[in-house]
């Protein structure tokens, strides 16, 4: 048997969006070493938030690479108001600075790979025209892993603690955002 095995994950406003969450979810619920994450847009729903937070907390190595500048700051905003309780539970943060972030992709035991359009958000899950491709290959992974990796060396890592005394102006930002993320 050669080559990668694939599914392409497509869905458009009322149709596929359950689907590929359902899949993004397995594979978080499934991953057992690690989970690396490359996203441009991230204004997650609850349930993403608490499914990350999960397989941080069973010992997966859940790394999250958002953007540092990002030509939406509102949406940039809503996911920080997720970071203290991402952190918290193990989930370790990034922030892209050298240039806007505009990857989305997924990477799971070195060996799944998501690479395509959706955002984890609103907007992405029910309003847009996505499609991802989700591939079964250990090269495809590693390789993934690697442009991960790399991107970290342009990134800063959030600290729990230095989070948690950011300005009260950001914080109020953070929670108005976050509120307003279901219309993101």
């Amino acid at each position: 048997e050669h080559g990668a095995k694939t599914l392409v994950l497509d869905s458009r406003p009322g149709r596929g969006y359950a689907e590929t969450a359902s899949v993004l979810a397995a594979i978080v619920g499934a991953s057992r070493k690690l989970l690396w994450v490359t996203n441009s847009y991230f204004a997650p729903r609850r349930n993403a938030i608490d499914v990350l937070g999960r397989a941080a907390q069973r010992g997966v190595d859940v790394r999250l690479l958002l953007p540092g500048i990002s030509d939406i700051p509102l949406v940039r905003h809503a996911g920080h108001g997720y970071f203290a309780e991402l952190l918290a539970s193990g989930v370790r943060i990034f922030e892209y600075q050298p240039a806007i972030l505009h990857a989305k992709t997924l990477v799971a035991d070195d060996y799944v790979t998501v690479v395509g359009s959706s955002n984890l958000d609103f907007r992405s899950f029910h309003f847009n025209a996505e499609c991802n491709v989700l591939i079964l290959d250990d090269e495809t992974a590693q390789a993934t892993a690697r442009a991960f990796e790399h991107d970290l060396a342009g990134s800063v890592e959030i600290q729990l603690d230095q989070w948690r005394i950011r300005s009260v102006v950001h914080r109020f930002g953070d929670a108005l955002a976050r509120c307003l993320s279901p219309l993101l």
